[in-house]
């Protein structure tokens, strides 16, 4: 059942430092009609330019429009609302952690990966730097908090810790928290022992005065296949056009995210998702703390890789990283029907992605000006 589902869509028309337009719907966009889409993300909130990849940049900077297709923004609490949704025929693409996408197909949901924006693990747990638990081990029987119930994070931790030899349904219990200040509120309080929170929350609960002790077990460290857009099999089949353009335009954000001055995104994401922004702030915290969150997820992102040297496909995914990815899940319990690679992720546009020109996308993120 979703608790909360949220709809999110914008336009608007920036400049850039030259006073041209970067974009938005473009002329030829304009003259032809879009195609209405809906996108799902399994988290409430869009409240940093660290989300830029699937919502303020091509949103702001037309790249959705460029495409042919109009994108709402629905969010929710979870992985498993968000497939929930696309199973259901009520969207036709969700974005979130891989677990999502693995225990939907486990479950027979005919949905796949295709594109992968945050190749690296961005997933710990914290706790009390200067407070009694030392270990993991310390944890158990202890309350996790973690954003939603049905979501990626919670999923990968149970399995994390089935691997560390424990009942994860007995020797541990997991509260909803958010991603949020409450949540860093239920820690302090007591009411949580350990938040189980992506790389840019951690940031915000820093900068709202947490001081972590971060425990990331085997195997998460070396994992990778974090986060993916989906979409079902039949819509790969059928309209792979709306799929394809989806993902340019995500791997035009990718360069942007990348290449464009942190200052300017955060710009571009307060346009966009206005009320995202906090009133209770000053203008230097709301740059301070986005900027802070956008550095915790490039961290993740291979930028150096993947955008400036080019070494590596945008959007892509080894083999070897989603087998891991899958295995971690299979053995934590979490899907009982392994799959190979294909079953969850396709190919099928990546050479399209990377034929973007990237060199000119960093030049013109660059000198990006909101």
């Amino acid at each position: 059942m979703i608790e909360t589902t949220k709809r999110v869509s914008r336009r608007l028309v920036l400049k850039g430092a030259a006073g041209v337009p970067l974009a938005v719907l473009a002329a030829p966009a304009i003259a032809r009609s879009l195609r209405k889409v809906t996108l799902v993300y399994a988290v409430q909130t869009i409240d940093s330019a660290a989300d830029g990849f699937f919502g303020s940049l091509p949103i702001g900077l037309g790249f959705y429009a460029d495409e042919g297709l109009d994108v709402e923004i629905q969010t929710v609490a979870g992985a498993a609302a968000a497939v929930n949704l696309l199973a259901n025929g009520r969207a036709e693409f969700t974005t979130h952690g891989t677990a999502g996408l693995f225990t939907g197909v486990d479950k027979g949901v005919p949905m796949k990966g295709f594109i992968s924006q945050i190749p690296d693990y961005f997933l710990s747990i914290g706790v009390d730097r200067n407070g009694p638990i030392q270990r993991l081990e310390d944890l158990k029987g202890k309350t996790f908090g973690v954003p939603a119930t049905s979501g990626s994070p919670m999923i990968v931790t149970k399995a994390v810790l089935k691997l560390q030899g424990w009942d994860p349904d007995k020797d541990a219990e997991f509260l909803a928290v958010g991603t949020g200040v409450p949540a860093l509120d239920a820690f302090r309080r007591g009411r949580v022992q350990a938040l189980v929170a992506f790389d840019s929350v951690f940031a915000l609960f820093e900068f709202n005065g947490g001081d972590f002790r971060y425990f990331r077990p085997p195997p998460m460290p070396s994992l990778g296949f974090t986060h993916t857009t989906n979409t079902l099999i039949a819509t790969l089949r059928q309209e792979p056009q709306i799929a394809l353009g989806l993902g340019r335009a995500m791997a035009k954000s990718l360069v942007y995210m990348a290449a464009a001055p942190t200052e300017e995104l955060t710009k571009l994401h307060y346009k966009v998702f206005p009320a995202s922004r906090s009133s209770s702030m000053s203008d230097a915290d709301v740059f301070r703390l986005d900027a802070l969150r956008q550095k915790a997820r490039l961290a993740f992102m291979r930028p150096r890789q993947r955008v400036f040297e080019h070494t590596e496909m945008l959007g892509d995914a080894t083999d070897d990283e989603i087998e891991a990815q899958r295995d971690l899940l299979r053995l934590g319990g979490e899907i009982q029907n392994p799959q190979p690679p294909d079953a969850y992720f396709t190919r099928q546009f990546i050479e399209e992605y990377n034929r973007i020109d990237i060199p000119t996308l960093i030049a013109q993120a660059k000198a990006l000006r909101v």
